[in-house]
C-alpha cells in the first residue's frame, strides 16, 4: 500500500515540476514561490508593498515577470493599449469580485454590457460641468480646513498634514457624495478612514487568491480578531452608504450632489434608472476610492513641494503671477481655467502622479483571444491574467531614464517630452475603464493646492529626502507628515 506521505510528496513534486518547467508560462522568469501559489501576491498586499515588490522583480528579471501561477506583470509602455484598450477580448479577471460589497459597481463589475450601461448612466453626474456645480460644497469644507490651519499658525503647533488632509477630503466626499459631511474635521479623527483601509486590505488580499467565497467565509468565521475586524469594517461602510442613499431617495431635494445624480441617473439610450441597491454600490465605490486617492495624492504633492524649496518657490511665484489675490469673501479659486493656465504647477502635479501614483493596485485583465495575443513582442497564452500597474510603469528606466527616482517637474515643461511620455502616465488608468472620478479628483486637488499655497507658508519638521507609499491597492504616505504653518 502506498504511504500517504509518499503520495503527497509525489503529488507536490509533480505540481512543482509542471508549474516551473512545463506550464505554458514557464518560459517567463519569476520567483519560484510565485509560480506555485497566488499566496505570494497576497502576502505582499498584506504587507502593503506589492507595488514595490513588482518593481523589484522587474529590475531583477526584465520586462515580463511571472508573478503568479497564471499571472504575468509587464512594465513596457507598448503593453498599455493591448491590455487596457482590448475591450471584451481583455476582460476583467475574478480579482475584482473581492471588492463587491453590494452589487458589482462601475469599478468592480466584470460584465461588459452592465459596465457600458452604468457608464452611460453615470457619465453626466461625473462630467466637468456637473462637478463645477459642486464647488460651493467643496468650499464649505475648505473653510473648515483654512480655519484649522489658521489656528495652527497662531499657536505654532506642529501638526500631521497627512491626517488633516485625509479628514478634509473625507468631509468633502460626505458633502458631494452623501448629501452631508461626516464632520470628521471637527472631531479630529475618523472611524470611516480606518474602515476604508480595512476594506481595501480585505479585498486586496482575497482578490489575489483563488476560491474567493471560501476566503470571505473564513474571514467572517475566523477566531483571529483582526480578520473579523476587516469584515466588520466593510459592513460598517455598507451601513453608512445604505442610510444615506435611503434618506436621499425618500427625501428628494434640489441640493446638487453626486447622490442626487445617482438617484436621477438615466441611460440616454434605454431610459433605465439605477435601483437602490445599484446606487448603494456606486456610492460605496465613491467613498472607498475617492477619499484615499485624493487625500493621498495631495499629501504626497505637498510633501514633494515643501521638501524641495526651489520647486516650491517656483510654484508660488507662478501662482502669484497667474492668479489674482483672494478677496475676503472668496474661499478659493474657481476650477475653470486652473489646469490650462498653471503650467509649472501642473508639471509638479504630473511629476507627483509619476513618482507616487496612489492608485497602484494591479488591474488584472484576462486574455480572451483564441490562441493568445502578442503584447510588446511577448506571446501571452489565452486565459492568462496580465497587468501593467502604474507604479511599475512610472519607474521603468527605459521610459523615464536613470533619474526615475527623482522628483523633477521640469521634465514635463518640454512640449515634445510631454507629448512623447504623457501617454505612459496613467494615474487614472486608461481606456473605457478609466476612472470616472477624475474630474472630481482634479478639482479637489487644484482648488486646494492653489488656495493653501496662496494663503499659507508650510515648513516640514522632518528633513527626509525620500517618501514611501504603503498600499493595499490605494496608497498613502508611510508615516506622519509633520509640519508647521504660517500666514502669508
Amino acid at each position: 500500500m502506498i504511504n500517504i506521505t509518499t503520495l503527497s510528496t509525489a503529488v507536490i513534486l509533480i505540481y512543482v515540476v509542471y508549474m516551473r518547467f512545463l506550464h505554458p508560462l514557464s518560459k517567463y522568469p519569476g520567483p519560484l514561490l510565485a509560480t506555485l501559489t497566488n499566496g505570494y501576491k497576497a502576502y505582499y498586499v498584506y504587507n502593503l508593498r506589492l507595488h514595490e515588490k513588482f518593481l523589484e522583480l522587474h529590475m531583477q528579471y526584465g520586462p515580463v515577470v511571472r508573478v503568479g501561477p497564471n499571472h504575468l506583470h509587464l512594465w513596457e509602455g507598448e503593453a498599455i493599449a493591448p491590455i487596457y484598450k482590448g475591450g471584451r477580448k481583455m476582460g476583467k479577471s475574478d480579482f475584482y469580485n473581492a471588492f463587491t460589497a453590494f452589487n458589482p459597481n462601475l469599478f468592480g463589475g466584470t460584465n461588459e454590457d452592465i459596465h457600458s450601461l452604468r457608464r452611460r448612466q453615470l457619465s453626466h453626474g461625473f462630467s466637468q460641468a456637473s462637478v463645477q456645480k459642486l464647488e460651493p460644497l467643496i468650499e464649505g469644507q475648505m473653510k473648515v480646513l483654512i480655519d484649522k490651519l489658521r489656528a495652527f499658525a497662531k499657536t505654532g503647533e506642529v501638526f500631521d498634514f497627512k491626517s488633516v488632509l485625509s479628514l478634509y477630503v473625507l468631509d468633502i466626499l460626505g458633502e458631494v457624495a452623501f448629501s452631508k459631511p461626516f464632520g470628521v474635521q471637527a472631531k479630529g479623527k475618523s472611524d470611516e478612514l480606518h474602515a476604508i483601509n480595512d476594506h481595501l486590505l480585505l479585498a486586496g488580499v482575497i482578490g489575489e487568491l483563488p476560491f474567493q467565497d471560501l476566503w470571505k467565509t473564513l474571514a467572517r468565521m475566523s477566531p483571529v480578531p483582526w480578520m473579523r475586524q476587516l469584515v466588520k469594517s466593510r459592513n460598517n461602510l455598507k451601513e453608512i452608504c445604505s442610510r444615506c442613499v435611503n434618506f436621499k431617495i425618500n427625501n428628494p431635494s434640489e441640493r446638487p450632489d453626486l447622490l442626487k445624480s445617482l438617484v436621477e441617473a438615466v441611460d440616454p439610450e434605454s431610459g433605465s434608472r439605477l435601483t437602490e441597491q445599484e446606487i448603494n454600490s456606486e456610492a460605496f465605490a465613491v467613498l472607498v476610492a475617492g477619499s484615499h486617492s485624493t487625500s493621498g495624492t495631495m499629501t504626497l504633492l505637498l510633501w514633494h513641494l515643501t521638501h524641495n524649496p526651489d520647486i516650491f518657490a517656483a510654484v508660488t511665484q507662478e501662482l502669484h503671477e497667474k492668479l489674482p489675490p483672494l478677496h475676503d469673501n472668496q474661499t478659493s479659486y474657481p476650477i475653470e481655467g486652473l489646469e490650462s493656465s498653471l503650467i509649472y504647477t501642473m508639471a509638479c502635479v504630473r511629476e507627483n502622479f509619476r513618482m507616487n501614483p496612489v492608485f497602484n493596485m494591479p488591474l488584472w485583465r484576462r486574455v480572451g483571444y483564441p490562441g493568445g495575443i502578442d503584447i510588446a513582442g511577448h506571446h501571452i497564452p489565452e486565459g492568462t491574467s496580465v497587468c501593467i500597474s502604474n507604479h511599475v510603469l512610472h519607474h521603468n528606466p527605459d521610459i523615464w531614464g536613470a533619474d526615475h527616482e527623482e522628483y523633477i517637474p521640469d521634465r514635463w515643461l518640454d512640449e515634445n517630452y510631454n507629448k512623447e511620455k504623457g501617454k505612459f502616465l496613467i494615474p487614472f488608468s486608461i481606456g473605457h475603464r478609466m476612472c470616472i472620478g477624475r474630474n472630481l479628483a482634479m478639482t479637489n486637488i487644484l482648488k486646494t493646492i492653489t488656495t493653501l499655497l496662496m494663503r499659507f507658508d508650510f515648513e516640514p519638521v522632518g528633513k527626509e529626502r525620500r517618501v514611501n507609499v504603503r498600499s493595499s491597492g490605494i496608497g498613502e504616505m508611510d508615516g506622519e507628515f509633520l509640519c508647521r504653518v504660517s500666514m502669508k
